[in-house]
């Protein structure tokens, strides 16, 4: 079993608990479970969908006294709802070789907790190792989401590591900082050099596809970590100014068969920045990013990233 840290001292006043758990954890959700059941609890499982720290099932809330979300580091502040991080072990003594010296270090929630070790560790090695507090939804200094890249704002450093597993986080970093990024697999003990160039002619090749269409609906979702209905609103008019006619949608779940039926040429992801990144192929018509849409109608110089802060 995952070895989760249960705050069951924070559940002395209630009867009734919600978990809620990633999809690549809910098979450990009938060991939660009966582990929270043994105290006593009366205990309901979420099956919606949680992708990160903005994706709480609130609805179930009206069915618990409170919501144990497993996995993530807390960005939101909703009553009733308690975070339970799950982090990843990991020797921080990293053996990496790369010629800048000073470089600023970044993680994901699963193995930020090692960072400041990490860098203990580079600096002996003689490296000026930089690890800053981020802004807004970042909770641990160097932590990085796939929508908030605030800690290496104004780094001073000549190139960025990544520690964790994937390439998002760090491809997303190279785009952010337009500096040389290294990912370092921490369970693997790989390291390798980030290249977004074909990330990014990516992007540019779906923001082309938009060129000359005039009907685009702007999505936002209703999940409370990731609705930007006044973004969304803002984009309409910026649109509309443009010739361009443009509708809201409205929904929770941000997935293709949810647009099938719907007559748009494309569509503006305001939800999760990583539903226009890592699902452009399920989708049938181009999604895309707020800043794509500005520059698409010639408010922005470059596509750059979409950020929620």
């Amino acid at each position: 079993m995952v070895n989760f840290q249960i705050p069951f001292e924070m559940l002395k006043s209630v009867k009734k608990v919600g978990i809620q758990l990633p999809d690549g954890l809910k098979r450990h959700a009938f060991e939660i479970a009966r582990e929270i059941e043994s105290r006593g609890f009366e205990v309901l499982i979420s099956g919606e969908t949680s992708f990160g720290a903005c994706d709480v099932d609130t609805s179930i809330l009206e069915e618990v006294d409170c919501l144990l979300h497993f996995a993530h580091t807390p960005i939101l502040n909703i009553d009733r709802v308690i975070y339970v991080p799950y982090f990843i072990d990991y020797d921080p003594k990293i053996e990496i070789e790369v010629p800048e010296r000073k470089i600023a270090l970044i993680s994901t929630a699963q193995y930020v907790h090692k960072l400041n070790e990490v860098a203990e560790w580079l600096r002996k090695k003689g490296y000026n190792v930089e690890v800053r507090a981020g802004s807004g939804r970042v909770r641990y200094p160097g932590q990085v989401l796939g929508c908030n890249y605030s800690v290496l704002r104004q780094s001073e450093a000549e190139a960025v590591v990544f520690i964790g597993d994937g390439l998002f986080h760090a491809i997303g970093a190279a785009i952010y900082t337009k500096k040389k990024v290294y990912a370092f697999n921490p369970i693997n003990r790989e390291l390798q050099e980030v290249d977004a160039e074909d990330f990014i002619r990516k992007r540019y090749f779906v923001v082309s596809k938009c060129a000359g269409k005039d009907k685009v609906g702007i999505i936002v979702s209703s999940k409370p970590g990731q609705k930007r209905i006044k973004v969304a609103r803002r984009l309409k008019e910026e649109g509309e100014k443009k010739g361009i006619k443009a509708h809201i949608i409205y929904l929770n779940n941000v997935r293709p068969e949810e647009l099938y039926n719907l007559s748009y040429d494309f569509y503006v992801n305001t939800a999760c920045p990583r539903i226009s990144y890592d699902d452009l192929e399920r989708f049938e018509m181009p999604v895309i990013t707020p800043q794509e849409f500005e520059f698409l109608i010639g408010k922005r110089n470059d596509i750059g990233l979409d950020e929620i802060l």
